[in-house]
C-alpha cells in the first residue's frame, strides 16, 4: 500500500513556522542519509523550541495552536475557526 501523497502550498507561500519548513534540513539530510547532521540539525530546531517556551514563560504568555487545538472530549486534534477558515479556502468547500 502506497502512502498518501501529502497537499501543501508551494514552500515560497509557507510561513518559516510551518512545519515543513521548520523541519525541512532534517528532512533534506535524512534522505540523503547524512543521519549525523540531520540528528544535529534536529537538536538545534528542539533547543530553540525550548528557548522560545521558555521566554514565553518568563513573560507569562500563553501559546495557542493557531489551526488545531485538543479536542477535549478525547485527546484529539480539532479544528480552530482559523483552521476551518483555511481548510475552506483551500478546498473551497
Amino acid at each position: 500500500m502506497e502512502p498518501m501523497p501529502k497537499e501543501t502550498f508551494p514552500a515560497e507561500d509557507q510561513l518559516p513556522t510551518e512545519s515543513r519548513m521548520v523541519w525541512k534540513e532534517v528532512i533534506d539530510l535524512m534522505a540523503t542519509k547524512e543521519f549525523s547532521r540531520a540528528t544535529k540539525a534536529k537538536l538545534g530546531i528542539e533547543a530553540k523550541q525550548r528557548k522560545d517556551a521558555a521566554t514565553r514563560k518568563e513573560r507569562n504568555e500563553e501559546w495557542l495552536p493557531k489551526y488545531f487545538v485538543t479536542d477535549h472530549l478525547g485527546g484529539r486534534a480539532a479544528l480552530t475557526d482559523i483552521g476551518r477558515q483555511m481548510l475552506e479556502t483551500v478546498y473551497a468547500l
